[in-house]
């Protein structure tokens, strides 16, 4: 009987823990919504606030920004995107001084160009190792097992590899 009471207590343990961290999960998710829509709002108000005309690039960023908000996905990666943006515009902002909007806005524009560069580098060198290493697996399964078509299953990693280096070669954004 004690074993049925230390399995039972197991159980209840894991699904009290299992239950608390999903309230916690949608807790921190709610938070995390609440502080996008505050990014995004403070954004569209410093762009109100700017003296004068805004020139044609800062409205063609603003209105590139406003529809990536439209899709609940792309919402999630643009506030991160806009603090790695915010912070990486302080630290620019301090490097280069007093310097103009179009200075600024051109400083922004390279690193940006960087960033989309080194993912795109990113995806390359992920396919290639994905790619090799379902090689490696096809031919090491086509070694261990010659009687049946086992090694197949090395294909699913290189069909992968071999799609990422597609995309990073053919479909992703070049400069």
């Amino acid at each position: 009987m004690s074993g049925d009471f230390a399995v039972a207590l197991a159980w209840a343990v894991s699904a009290l823990a299992f239950f608390s961290f999903m309230a916690i999960a949608a807790w921190a998710e709610a938070r995390r919504k609440e502080r996008e829509a505050l990014y995004k709002s403070e954004a569209i108000r410093k762009i109100a606030e700017i003296q004068g005309t805004p020139s044609e690039p800062v409205l063609a960023m603003l209105r590139e920004a406003l529809d990536k908000w439209g899709d609940t996905n792309a919402l999630v990666l643009l506030a991160r995107e806009n603090r790695r943006a915010r912070f990486r515009t302080e630290a620019l902002g301090k490097i280069a001084g007093g310097a103009d909007k179009d200075t600024m806005l051109e400083l922004i524009r390279e690193d940006d160009r960087q960033s989309r560069r080194r993912t795109r580098e990113g995806l390359k060198l992920a396919g290639m190792i994905t790619l090799a290493v379902g090689i490696g697996l096809t031919a090491c399964l086509y070694v261990l097992v010659q009687d049946m078509p086992v090694y197949l299953v090395g294909l699913i990693p290189g069909l992968v590899g071999a799609a990422l280096l597609g995309y990073g070669f053919l479909v992703a954004p070049q400069d």
